[in-house]
């Protein structure tokens, strides 16, 4: 087992950081989180590794000072969890690192697409070409990450990890679920020519850029942990409410952007079939003319945005109750926190104050 270095006095500094008022979750449960951070700095290490090997020195930057850790976790926070989970399922430790790479790969393959297809550029790689060229940096995360993805199944392979059987069925399984989130992403781009109603977008569009994306990182375990199968059953569906119910926090942030670019939006659908005549009028409006000024959305479309949110805490705590009867440690109390947490790494804190407090109480009480 991986021991944190970190005192007692450091968890309860990094809690005050994290919540600085309100702590997310129980000190205890923060602790556990500790030994999968570690774990994902060793799969940062092999993914450079990886790198040095595959890549001229001349195309690597020297690496950037480390953040600190509550930065680190943030950044991170999806992979760690997944890490988090394998080790409470008792994945034996080579297994989990092994999986970490694989999911840091899946999600370098990722953000490089989305970088190209959203003309950004978030950068998992320290690649030294030229800070113009974001397009071709994005494209070389693409290559890079897929060799890493095939160099760790044949490395699994030889460290007799799993059989040349499991790698090809791996392999195919995870390039079959990627493929059906990316036609997912195919259908919006050139924008969309009608709005679907909320219970369409969650069942057409979220439940693959959102839902299925997130059990991208339990594909591979669920074909080689088969003495965890019923367990692993239950916690890919719990994964699969937690993914949906982060694109729905994402459509809050997004709202504004996904109308300029055409994109699916609950927001955007909740206040078109179900917000009231005030808030339809207005999201017209910005249909009519969207460089108008516009006011924040929990301004401009209170009821609507109070309506979405309840909806996605409600998802999210059905997710983490479904990896609590898994074997996960994180109870109703400490996954509430956790969601939270969750707005607040998304931007979107500040809505929860648009919550009802009998809401929250009911939420926390289950």
């Amino acid at each position: 087992m991986i021991k944190s270095p970190h005192t007692l006095k450091d968890y309860k500094t990094l809690v005050k950081q994290i919540w600085k008022e309100e702590p997310v979750m129980s000190l205890t449960a923060l602790r556990r989180f500790y030994p999968s951070i570690n774990e994902h700095k060793m799969v940062e290490e092999e993914v450079r590794r990886l790198l040095r090997e595959t890549l001229d020195e001349r195309y690597i930057k020297r690496d950037a000072p480390q953040p600190g850790m509550l930065k680190y976790a943030q950044k991170n926070f999806f992979s760690i969890l997944f890490l988090s989970i394998y080790r409470a399922l008792n994945i034996p430790c080579s297994r989990r690192i092994m999986y970490g790479i694989m999911n840091h790969s899946i999600r370098g393959i990722v953000t490089g697409t989305d970088n190209i297809l959203d003309d950004e550029y978030k950068e998992l790689l320290p690649l030294r070409f030229s800070k113009k060229a974001t397009r071709f940096k994005s494209v070389m995360h693409i290559l890079l990450f897929d060799l890493f993805f095939l160099r760790v199944l044949d490395e699994a392979v030889k460290d007799r990890l799993m059989t040349l059987e499991e790698k090809y069925l791996v392999q195919q399984k995870i390039f079959e679920a990627m493929v059906l989130i990316g036609e997912e992403e195919a259908t919006e781009e050139g924008g969309i020519s009608r709005i679907l109603p909320p219970a369409e977008i969650l069942s057409s569009v979220h439940m693959y850029k959102g839902g299925n994306l997130l059990r991208l990182a339990f594909v591979a375990p669920r074909i080689l942990e088969k003495e965890h199968s019923a367990e692993l059953e239950q916690v890919d569906m719990g994964i699969y409410s937690i993914g949906m119910a982060l694109q729905v926090i994402d459509d809050l942030t997004d709202f504004y952007s996904d109308i300029r670019r055409q994109n699916h939006n609950y927001l955007v659908s909740s206040i078109y079939f179900e917000g009231t005549a005030a808030e339809r009028k207005k999201l017209e409006a910005i249909f009519v003319d969207e460089a108008a000024e516009t006011l924040p959305i929990e301004k401009e479309f209170a009821e609507s945005v109070s309506r979405v949110m309840e909806r996605a805490i409600g998802e999210a705590l059905t997710g983490f109750d479904r990896l609590h009867e898994a074997g996960y440690w994180i109870n109703r109390s400490e996954a509430l926190g956790l969601i939270k947490y969750l707005f607040k790494l998304r931007g979107v804190k500040h809505l929860l104050s648009l919550l009802p407090e009998e809401c929250v109480i009911t939420l926390s009480a289950g």
